[in-house]
């Protein structure tokens, strides 16, 4: 932040300096950015000089390229709409994080179940159709069905219990995605329980074993 006091006289601050106080610390911010520090001073002064509504038209026109524009819509002529088939995707995955714990496999072959499903989510593509359309090989697709089934947004049953293809259908989003962090320190609490545990019977049986007569 540019030190406006060290450059001041002795004299009472002019008004322009209580005007740079009311900034909010985006405008002072995208201001610094652009001007060098004379012409902040410059700026300030033309700001004086000027007064009343011009100086606040002054204001305006500087910062206004900084500040967030109003919704506007690119090209309104060419609005979608939702025709006799559709499908559609829950925006609670994006609102519950699912997509920050997706992997780019598990997005492509869900985006596909989505399109593909009926109006109760259920499809029946064949696995080999399936990663020709998504480009997955059969080791990625398994891992990411695998995935989403324990993420809980789809589920799967095959025709047999051989079978590598069946119904696959697309769960309503009800609960938030799991957080890999806790996951991490749940898995390594678990595993240093499970080594304690193992030790302290390992010590048990050493115990018994010396007061054997």
């Amino acid at each position: 932040m540019l030190d406006i006091d060290t450059l001041l006289l002795p004299a009472d601050k002019p008004d322009w300096f209580y005007l740079f106080e009311r900034f909010s610390g985006m405008k002072k911010a995208a201001l610094e950015k652009n001007c060098p520090e004379c012409d902040i001073l410059f700026f300030f002064f033309k700001v004086h000089q000027a007064g009343g509504t011009m100086g606040a038209a002054i204001c305006k026109n500087i910062t206004e390229g900084y500040t967030m524009k109003k919704y506007h819509i690119p090209q309104p002529q060419s609005i979608r709409k939702i025709e006799s088939s559709f499908a559609w995707i829950d925006h609670r995955l994006m609102r519950n994080g699912f997509l920050q714990v997706m992997t780019h496999q598990d997005l492509v072959l869900y985006l596909f179940l989505v399109l593909a499903a009926d109006r109760n989510g259920v499809s029946f593509y064949r696995k080999e159709k399936i990663c020709q359309a998504v480009s997955l090989d059969f080791r990625q697709f398994e891992i990411a069905r695998d995935r989403l089934i324990e993420l809980k947004l789809i589920a799967f049953e095959g025709y047999t219990v051989l079978s590598p293809n069946g119904y696959y259908q697309v769960l309503p989003l009800e609960a938030k995605a799991p957080n890999p962090s806790d996951e991490l320190m749940q898995n390594l609490t678990l595993q240093l329980t499970n080594k304690r545990n193992s030790s302290d019977t390992k010590n048990c049986s050493g115990n018994k074993r010396r007061f054997l007569p």
